[in-house]
């Protein structure tokens, strides 16, 4: 079961409903499989779902983990996480956590192989405190795919949820991640970030920071 219940949220973020998340155009044109095979979860890891809602990605990621692996769904809305509970059904290999993506509950730091984060900074304020807790919870060469539309739709038109990628910069180097290719759709921004295995940020011969591919 879901712990706690929905919480308040700021007055800027943008709350997404069930018929917003579960649609068959979006079934159609951004199949679960798309966004999961990018995450790439193996057997028997650890995945954290931010922004779960309805739990849309969730069957995929259990189907790949298997019964070893353990998936924890955070949604800052009761309602969508209980429908995510009936989604996947009994899976005993799942947490469902009542809470913002920004203050993740109850996920220990340094415990988790992959986050996932679809579609959820474009529908906060608090982006910082998104990255932060990804950071937090990945273990050393864990990764996060982060995803938000690329084009300013009409009901994104609040400055303070936009991702612009001067905004996307700031949020990266907050900490030392490395960046790995991915490819993002004409409509929707991709990020594959990786966690360093060791503290610091890997150096070019020259001294300057870089990001690996």
């Amino acid at each position: 079961m879901a712990t706690g219940t929905t919480l308040p949220m700021a007055a800027e973020d943008r709350m997404c409903y069930p018929r917003a998340l579960e649609n068959p155009l979006r079934r159609r044109f951004a199949p679960p499989s798309r966004e999961v095979t990018l995450l790439d979860p193996r057997p028997g890891e650890t995945v954290a779902d931010l922004g779960a809602g309805v739990g849309y990605f969730d069957p995929e990621i259990l189907r790949r983990i298997g019964a070893g692996g353990h998936l924890y769904a955070v949604d800052i809305d009761s309602e969508n996480l209980a429908l995510a509970q009936r989604r996947v059904g009994g899976a005993g290999q799942v947490e469902f956590r009542v809470g913002s993506a920004a203050q993740v509950p109850n996920i220990p730091s340094d415990s988790v192989d992959r986050v996932l984060l679809s579609l959820v900074i474009c529908c906060m304020v608090d982006k910082e405190g998104a990255l932060d807790e990804a950071w937090r919870i990945l273990r050393p060469g864990g990764v996060a795919l982060i995803t938000y539309p690329k084009r300013r739709l009409p009901f994104r038109r609040r400055p303070s949820l936009r991702v612009v990628p001067e905004r996307w910069t700031a949020l990266q180097v907050r900490h030392p991640w490395v960046v790995r290719p991915v490819r993002s759709s004409w409509i929707v921004q991709r990020h594959l970030l990786q966690k360093l295995l060791t503290t610091g940020r890997p150096t070019d011969p020259a001294g300057r920071s870089r990001s690996i591919g």
